[in-house]
């Protein structure tokens, strides 16, 4: 169960399962046994009106090629809102906010979105279900192929936009320094079998579900440890927030 406004990080191995579930969350496969509730309503029962559904839920692939299609970058974000029924004006009034919101330049609109690099591409991608204003947004590793500087922006307006909107975010990702600064909450799969969820800090101080679901162990945990400090989650909190600060502050 995740509730509204909640920002929650998926992690796991490799195969673990983490991109099949997201993709049961808006009905691009359907599930073979149970039953997917969003904003209280079963997903399946009403196969025809599937696609309500995929308004509320933003679904964010890892690899953005396989959700950029249009000639031009503006049109490819404009798609989404004008599937929803706005006008070609309305449409890009959203879609050049969204664009904004992840930091691509007006002088990219015009360019067809598989010129760009990888992390551009996926900033598009972003876009172009941000601009469907949706109330859940999905993402499978969103900072992939991003620099350090870029990676922190993405990071930064997701979290805005949880905080500030409400937006329920629900990520994957395999980066454990990621997911203890700006995911309160992990889901831990492997297998295909949800095997814990707890605060980020708890998964990555366990060494046995570490070691189940294949993750690494933190330098942050092996410096507890190795100082004699318990509890070792409580140190990699602190640790995580003073971080936070102090890149804050520039220093």
């Amino acid at each position: 169960t995740v509730e509204e406004g909640d920002f929650v990080g998926i992690i796991g191995a490799t195969g673990s399962g983490k991109s099949t579930l997201i993709t049961h969350m808006n009905g691009l496969n359907k599930p073979t046994s149970g039953k997917i509730y969003i904003d209280g309503r079963d997903l399946w029962e009403d196969p025809e009106k599937i696609r309500d559904f995929r308004f509320l839920t933003g679904l964010v692939f890892q690899y953005p090629e396989h959700q950029l299609f249009e000639n031009t970058v503006l049109a490819d974000v404009c798609f989404g809102p004008m599937n929803q029924g706005l006008s070609r004006e309305q449409a890009e009034e959203e879609a050049k906010k969204a664009l904004a919101h992840v930091g691509v330049k007006e002088e990219n609109f015009t360019k067809s979105p598989f010129e760009l690099s990888g992390g551009q591409k996926k900033r598009v991608a972003i876009a172009g279900v941000l601009a469907m204003n949706p109330k859940i947004l999905i993402l499978d590793e969103p900072t992939a192929g991003q620099d350090y500087r870029h990676y922190t922006e993405i990071m930064e307006f997701l979290k805005h936009l949880n905080e500030t909107l409400g937006i329920t975010i629900i990520m994957i990702t395999h980066d454990m320094h990621l997911m203890l600064e700006y995911t309160p909450r992990a889901l831990v799969f492997s297998d295909g079998q949800l095997i814990d969820d707890c605060r980020a800090s708890q998964v990555l101080c366990n060494p046995e579900l570490v070691a189940r679901a294949a993750l690494k162990e933190t330098s942050l945990f092996t410096l507890a440890n190795r100082c004699g400090i318990t509890p070792p989650e409580s140190f990699v909190e602190r640790f995580i927030q003073e971080d936070r600060e102090v890149r804050s502050h520039g220093r």
